[in-house]
């Protein structure tokens, strides 16, 4: 996914970043020949990086026109082994180009913008910047993509507005090569990667544990997206389940991991990763790119599935961007189809041409009205059935997932937090507690926590400041829907105001009763045995604050108020009030 995020106006915006927009973010822009292409590997990143070449004619957004500048891309072929970056733009010795920048924030090095959406081939029989072909981008009226062409004044247009938002100064417009890799490259076949049009892969790789039926996992880094319910972990699952469905690759959960970069040396292990927020500062923040996605390939087991010869896939990765901008727009199944985009590169899958594609290089703008990702198109069962043919799984009947946990209530007393939840009723489920310090994250705390007993859970001397949290239920196939985030605030007693000191603080959080009852206020009953309701308070939302309460042991319930009378939607909720000392 590249040059065409969801614009950041409103959800309802969805759509195709347009030509201009493309232009404005990048960094600047150049239009020249390509002289030189080499591949090596980069020490410090452990990954491979293609180098080409161009001599400049005309520059924008730089400082001066360079006689020659050197784009660093991420990906290449060294040897046997190989990186592969889904989208991303190719070059060939000796064509004409204009391209747009962005500056690498790792190394400053100079890419192209927006990987291949960024790049055009011109037709250099034209003086100045003539005009060029590129592979289009789906518009939402047109049914597929295909290559198309801009007169000379249209692109000077839009070169004029490169580096008018951010500037590539001082990016390292010539990046120091090895010269001995380059030499080693250049020296036998297949050293140098063999160019290739923006929609074709170079190689065709895939993962050869399809015939075996072991399945691939996918990891993510800890707690997932934190924009997104719950991380976003169960749209990952989604995801992963619409490539799983459509032919032999079996894509499983991993595990929870740190984040890694695009290394394909060390890391070569067999699994696909997630990792969120640009760990590996490949992307330019103020570049209009989403998320990359990549496959390592190598040709030590090298297989034959029709007519195509396919090399080993031995990692997948997949990368967010930092931005938290990027995503405000995003519902949940635009989401979930940027994952199963991205992991449809990180199983050897190029771009499609058809907008009605899981793999069409921009996202459509019926996401914004889905909270699932739309399904894989022709071109990518197609692709499937090439590269995995083979009988699908079958999709998970929903009564197979466990269902959203329900009843969770939280209570404060000075730094001590209470939490309880009903206890599911199937067996073999777990539950997951996921804490964070913002909506929809769990950067504090994920892990599985017991169904709730008498007192439910109790975490003493928790510091001051405002969490979320949620409860995801688990079972053998897989997750269930998040529980909306409740919000809890633990208060700093230092600077509570002057009150009875007789008395404590306690402050009540529970979720929201089901939108179907129409509450139009809560009922908060306490007593000091359980079902009793000597004390009774009303609220119309959901939480309340009892700022002197007596010291002893309470029992607690909530219950919605609303036209077909009271539904309780608590479990007892047990609380002791001690007196601060």
């Amino acid at each position: 996914m590249a040059c065409n995020p969801v614009p950041q106006r409103s959800a309802a915006s969805v759509g195709v970043t347009s030509d201009d927009q493309l232009a404005r973010a990048s960094a600047g822009a150049v239009q020249g020949r390509v002289v030189a292409i080499a591949s090596q590997w980069d020490v410090d990143a452990g990954a491979i990086y293609t180098f080409v070449t161009i001599a400049v004619a005309r520059a924008w957004g730089l400082d001066g026109p360079p006689p020659v500048v050197v784009l660093k891309q991420l990906g290449g072929v060294v040897g046997a082994t190989a990186l592969q970056i889904g989208g991303q733009a190719h070059f060939a010795l000796g064509e004409g180009v204009l391209v747009f920048l962005d500056v690498r924030p790792r190394d400053h090095t100079l890419s192209v913008a927006g990987l291949e959406q960024c790049k055009w081939t011109l037709d250099t029989t034209s003086p100045r910047v003539p005009s060029s072909a590129r592979w289009r981008r789906p518009a939402d009226s047109a049914t597929s993509a295909s290559p198309t062409a801009r007169a000379s004044a249209d692109l000077e247009a839009l070169a004029a507005l490169a580096g008018t938002r951010v500037r590539a100064r001082g990016a390292m417009l010539m990046p120091t090569l090895d010269q001995a890799s380059m030499a080693a490259a250049a020296a036998g076949p297949g050293r140098t990667p063999a160019p290739a049009p923006a929609t074709s892969t170079a190689i065709p790789g895939r993962w050869h544990e399809a015939d075996a039926g072991t399945p691939v996992f996918v990891d993510t880094a800890a707690g997932g997206h934190p924009q997104f319910p719950g991380g976003g972990l169960s749209q990952l699952e989604n995801a992963a389940a619409l490539w799983s469905r459509a032919g032999s690759l079996r894509l499983r959960p991993g595990v929870a991991r740190a984040p890694r970069c695009f290394s394909n040396a060390e890391q070569a292990d067999g699994r696909i990763s997630i990792a969120y927020g640009d760990p590996c500062d490949e992307i330019a923040d103020t570049s209009t790119t989403l998320a990359i996605g990549d496959a390592c390939f190598s040709a030590t087991d090298v297989r034959q599935m029709g007519e195509l010869a396919y090399w080993k896939l031995t990692k997948g990765m997949v990368a967010s961007d930092r931005p938290a901008s990027k995503f405000a727009a995003f519902s949940t199944g635009c989401y979930e189809q940027l994952l199963a985009h991205e992991l449809g590169h990180a199983i050897g899958h190029a771009h499609a041409t058809k907008v009605t594609s899981v793999m069409a290089p921009s996202l459509s703008s019926t996401c914004a009205g889905r909270s699932v990702s739309i399904p894989l198109g022709t071109e990518d069962l197609a692709a499937m059935h090439a590269a995995y043919p083979g009988v699908g799984e079958a999709p998970l009947p929903v009564s197979a997932l466990p269902l959203m946990p329900s009843g969770l209530v939280a209570a404060v007393v000075g730094s001590t937090v209470t939490l309880r939840w009903d206890t599911p009723e199937a067996t073999g489920v777990v539950q997951e507690l996921q804490v964070g310090r913002r909506l929809g994250a769990s950067d504090l705390a994920a892990g599985v926590v017991p169904a709730a007993g008498p007192l439910g859970v109790v975490v003493p001397d928790v510091p001051a400041g405002i969490y979320y949290l949620r409860l995801v239920a688990r079972n053998a196939e897989g997750s269930g829907v998040p529980t909306p985030d409740l919000v809890v605030t633990v208060e700093d007693t230092a600077d509570e105001p002057t009150r009875d000191p007789a008395s404590a603080r306690v402050r009540l959080t529970w979720q929201p009763a089901p939108a179907t009852t129409a509450p139009h206020s809560y009922l908060v009953l306490a007593g000091h045995t359980p079902g009793a309701a000597e004390y009774q308070l009303s609220t119309p939302g959901t939480s309340l604050v009892a700022p002197a309460v007596a010291p002893g042991r309470y029992f607690v319930r909530v219950v919605a108020v609303g036209p077909a009378g009271l539904l309780p939607l608590t479990p007892g909720l047990v609380i002791d009030v001690a007196l601060p000392k």
